[in-house]
């Protein structure tokens, strides 16, 4: 794999993992259309690592404030004999990420074979890309009146929310769109429902890159270059702390529709190119 190559790579999973257009879909394309391949296993993980990292510098007060208060929980359990769910918002966040992640790590381990076979359809991408756009357009009208914080939801909701999350399992289908509509839907005012939808994309995707890693290891050689490695890390942090930024200021400007417009674009240029070319 070439810097380029590297760059270029880092640069969609930057863009692509945050920005309500789906990461995956927008991969599958660039990889049959460019015949641009994805890169060895250990790139993968480290790009998935760019992401996580992307979003704790976003996010770092409300990820060190759940880290705690997971520990706390925990030694509360031990002293009083029980977790205290209601002594600070951070351990109701806890609460919520575990609900939250329960479909996804379901299904991801239950249809991993079949969704693999997914991401070789570009037309069943192309028509995920429509629904992603559409989504993106009724969450945005459901949400302008919201009010509710993250501690304030049930843990039905979360359940939900994770619900829209497993869905986006499927290429083509935006997870940081999908899961931020699924907070809207459920009452989740609009700074809030990005927020939630970040922080539960990090246990999945931690979750992905100690599976990814454990396969590594197995292998038992690296097959990208330090340099390549290294250009496709840092873009992707700093790519994605940016595109972090971007959606968030989006949001809060209701200008969500431009992104469906985009997904809906591309969606139509795929469409044509595989039926008529």
């Amino acid at each position: 794999m070439t810097g380029f190559q590297a760059f270029i790579l880092g640069l969609v999973q930057g863009l692509t993992e945050f920005l309500p257009v789906s990461s995956s879909g927008h991969l599958a394309i660039i990889q049959n259309f460019m015949n641009l391949k994805e890169g060895a296993l250990e790139f993968t993980v480290l790009l998935h690592l760019g992401s996580l990292i992307a979003v704790f510098l976003v996010y770092r007060k409300a990820v060190i404030g759940i880290i705690k208060a997971f520990f706390c929980m925990i030694a509360d359990l031990f002293r009083e004999k029980s977790l205290m769910i209601k002594k600070d918002k951070y351990r109701a966040y806890v609460i919520f990420l575990i609900i939250g992640s329960i479909p996804a790590g379901i299904a991801g381990v239950l249809f991993n074979d079949k969704l693999a076979e997914a991401f070789s359809s570009i037309i069943l991408i192309a028509f995920m890309l429509i629904i992603t756009g559409a989504l993106l357009i009724i969450g945005e009208k459901i949400g302008r009146k919201n009010t509710l914080k993250i501690e304030q939801i049930k843990g039905k909701n979360a359940f939900l929310i994770g619900l829209f999350q497993m869905a986006a399992l499927l290429p083509g289908l935006s997870r940081s769109g999908t899961t931020m509509v699924g907070g809207l839907v459920n009452g989740l005012k609009k700074e809030d429902a990005v927020e939630f939808s970040f922080l539960l994309s990090m246990p999945a995707v931690l979750g992905a890159c100690i599976l990814e890693a454990k396969d590594i290891f197995s292998l038992g050689s690296i097959n990208t270059s330090a340099s390549a490695m290294l250009i496709g890390f840092l873009t992707a942090v700093i790519v994605g702390y940016l595109s972090i930024k971007l959606l968030i200021l989006v949001v809060k400007k209701e200008r969500l529709k431009y992104f469906a417009y985009y997904c809906w674009t591309v969606a139509c240029a795929v469409l044509v190119k595989v039926l008529f070319f």
